[in-house]
Protein backbone atom coordinates (compact mmCIF):
# COMPACT_ATOMS: atom_id res chain seq x y z
CA UNK A 1 0.00 0.00 0.00
CA UNK A 2 2.73 2.78 1.23
CA UNK A 3 4.70 1.61 -2.52
CA UNK A 4 1.21 2.47 -3.85
CA UNK A 5 0.64 5.63 -2.76
CA UNK A 6 4.37 6.76 -3.33
CA UNK A 7 3.44 5.80 -7.14
CA UNK A 8 0.95 7.77 -7.11
CA UNK A 9 2.54 10.72 -5.83
CA UNK A 10 5.46 10.33 -8.11
CA UNK A 11 3.22 10.42 -11.07
CA UNK A 12 1.74 13.31 -10.19
CA UNK A 13 4.89 15.12 -9.24
CA UNK A 14 6.04 14.09 -12.76
CA UNK A 15 2.82 15.76 -14.23
CA UNK A 16 2.89 19.06 -12.17
CA UNK A 17 6.75 19.55 -13.40
CA UNK A 18 6.05 18.47 -16.98
CA UNK A 19 3.25 20.78 -17.49
CA UNK A 20 5.39 23.59 -15.32
CA UNK A 21 8.29 23.02 -17.92
CA UNK A 22 5.63 22.99 -20.62
CA UNK A 23 4.34 26.30 -19.64
CA UNK A 24 7.84 27.83 -19.36
CA UNK A 25 8.81 26.63 -22.41
CA UNK A 26 5.37 28.30 -23.99
CA UNK A 27 6.02 31.72 -22.22
CA UNK A 28 9.70 31.40 -23.45
CA UNK A 29 8.31 30.82 -27.12
CA UNK A 30 5.86 33.63 -26.77
CA UNK A 31 8.06 36.02 -25.42
CA UNK A 32 9.49 37.44 -28.76
CA UNK A 33 5.54 38.50 -29.63
CA UNK A 34 5.32 40.00 -26.05
CA UNK A 35 8.58 42.49 -27.08
CA UNK A 36 6.33 43.12 -30.51
CA UNK A 37 3.21 43.98 -28.68
CA UNK A 38 4.89 46.57 -26.55
CA UNK A 39 6.84 48.06 -29.16
CA UNK A 40 4.30 48.75 -31.62
CA UNK A 41 1.94 49.75 -27.57
CA UNK A 42 4.78 52.20 -27.42
CA UNK A 43 4.48 53.50 -31.16
CA UNK A 44 0.74 54.01 -30.43
CA UNK A 45 1.48 56.32 -27.75
CA UNK A 46 3.91 58.24 -29.42
CA UNK A 47 7.15 57.17 -27.49
CA UNK A 48 8.96 55.59 -30.65
CA UNK A 49 12.36 56.76 -28.99
CA UNK A 50 11.39 54.95 -26.05
CA UNK A 51 10.48 51.74 -28.15
CA UNK A 52 13.38 51.31 -29.88
CA UNK A 53 15.31 51.48 -26.55
CA UNK A 54 13.06 48.43 -25.18
CA UNK A 55 14.15 46.57 -27.96
CA UNK A 56 17.96 47.25 -28.11
CA UNK A 57 17.99 47.09 -24.85
CA UNK A 58 17.37 43.08 -25.10
CA UNK A 59 20.45 42.83 -27.10
CA UNK A 60 23.84 43.98 -25.44
CA UNK A 61 25.34 43.63 -28.73
CA UNK A 62 23.59 46.75 -29.58
CA UNK A 63 25.65 49.25 -27.31
CA UNK A 64 28.14 48.70 -29.42
CA UNK A 65 26.40 50.31 -32.29
CA UNK A 66 24.71 53.63 -31.30
CA UNK A 67 25.46 55.49 -33.82
CA UNK A 68 22.89 53.05 -35.84
CA UNK A 69 20.51 53.37 -32.62
CA UNK A 70 20.48 57.24 -32.88
CA UNK A 71 19.76 57.09 -36.79
CA UNK A 72 17.11 54.67 -36.47
CA UNK A 73 15.27 56.65 -33.54
CA UNK A 74 15.75 60.09 -35.70
CA UNK A 75 14.15 58.09 -38.77
CA UNK A 76 11.28 56.70 -36.47
CA UNK A 77 10.99 60.14 -34.55
CA UNK A 78 10.35 62.34 -38.36
CA UNK A 79 7.49 59.50 -38.75
CA UNK A 80 4.33 60.85 -37.13
CA UNK A 81 4.95 64.62 -39.15
CA UNK A 82 5.42 62.46 -42.08
CA UNK A 83 3.23 60.01 -42.29
CA UNK A 84 0.42 61.41 -39.65
CA UNK A 85 -0.49 59.32 -36.20
CA UNK A 86 -0.21 55.51 -35.63
CA UNK A 87 -3.33 53.70 -36.72
CA UNK A 88 -2.96 50.01 -36.58
CA UNK A 89 -0.42 47.08 -37.44
CA UNK A 90 -0.89 43.74 -38.46
CA UNK A 91 1.60 40.97 -39.40
CA UNK A 92 2.32 40.18 -43.12
CA UNK A 93 4.62 37.52 -42.49
CA UNK A 94 6.39 35.08 -39.70
CA UNK A 95 8.77 33.00 -40.20
CA UNK A 96 10.53 30.80 -37.30
CA UNK A 97 13.78 28.80 -37.85
CA UNK A 98 14.92 26.31 -35.45
CA UNK A 99 13.89 27.72 -32.46
CA UNK A 100 16.14 30.10 -32.25
CA UNK A 101 15.55 32.77 -35.15
CA UNK A 102 12.07 34.74 -35.46
CA UNK A 103 11.23 37.18 -38.72
CA UNK A 104 8.51 39.49 -38.21
CA UNK A 105 7.27 41.50 -41.12
CA UNK A 106 4.55 43.86 -40.17
CA UNK A 107 2.21 46.64 -42.12
CA UNK A 108 1.82 49.53 -39.97
CA UNK A 109 -1.21 51.72 -40.81
CA UNK A 110 0.03 55.78 -40.53
CA UNK A 111 -3.04 58.38 -41.54
CA UNK A 112 -1.35 59.32 -44.41
CA UNK A 113 0.15 56.11 -45.84
CA UNK A 114 1.44 52.40 -44.52
CA UNK A 115 4.78 51.18 -43.74
CA UNK A 116 6.29 48.70 -43.23
CA UNK A 117 8.65 47.00 -39.95
CA UNK A 118 10.10 44.24 -39.90
CA UNK A 119 11.68 42.92 -36.83
CA UNK A 120 14.27 40.06 -36.26
CA UNK A 121 14.52 38.27 -33.20
CA UNK A 122 17.81 35.94 -31.94
CA UNK A 123 17.86 33.09 -28.97
CA UNK A 124 21.40 32.22 -28.56
CA UNK A 125 20.74 31.09 -25.25
CA UNK A 126 17.63 31.11 -23.07
CA UNK A 127 16.27 34.50 -23.68
CA UNK A 128 15.29 35.81 -26.93
CA UNK A 129 16.70 39.43 -28.09
CA UNK A 130 16.13 41.33 -30.79
CA UNK A 131 18.51 41.11 -33.62
CA UNK A 132 17.14 43.80 -35.93
CA UNK A 133 15.15 46.55 -36.23
CA UNK A 134 14.18 48.56 -39.50
CA UNK A 135 11.61 50.24 -41.47
CA UNK A 136 10.54 51.34 -44.83
CA UNK A 137 8.14 53.82 -46.11
CA UNK A 138 7.87 52.33 -50.12
CA UNK A 139 5.68 49.56 -49.03
CA UNK A 140 3.02 50.89 -51.45
CA UNK A 141 5.57 51.06 -54.12
CA UNK A 142 6.80 47.56 -53.49
CA UNK A 143 3.24 46.11 -53.35
CA UNK A 144 2.66 47.78 -56.70
CA UNK A 145 6.20 46.20 -58.13
CA UNK A 146 4.99 42.71 -56.78
CA UNK A 147 1.58 43.04 -58.20
CA UNK A 148 2.80 43.95 -61.77
CA UNK A 149 5.21 40.79 -61.76
CA UNK A 150 1.77 39.17 -61.81
CA UNK A 151 0.13 40.33 -64.73
CA UNK A 152 -0.36 37.45 -67.94
CA UNK A 153 1.57 37.89 -70.37
CA UNK A 154 -0.02 37.32 -74.14
CA UNK A 155 1.55 34.31 -75.36
CA UNK A 156 -0.09 34.78 -78.85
Amino acid sequence: MNHGVRFVCSIIALCMLGSCCSMQAQQNQDSYQAMSDKFFDMLQHDKASDAIDYMFATNPNMKKVPDQIDQLKSQFASLGSLMGPYISHSVLVETKLGGVFVYQHYLVAYERQPISIRIKYYKPHETWLCFGLQFDAKLADEIESMSDLKIPLDKK
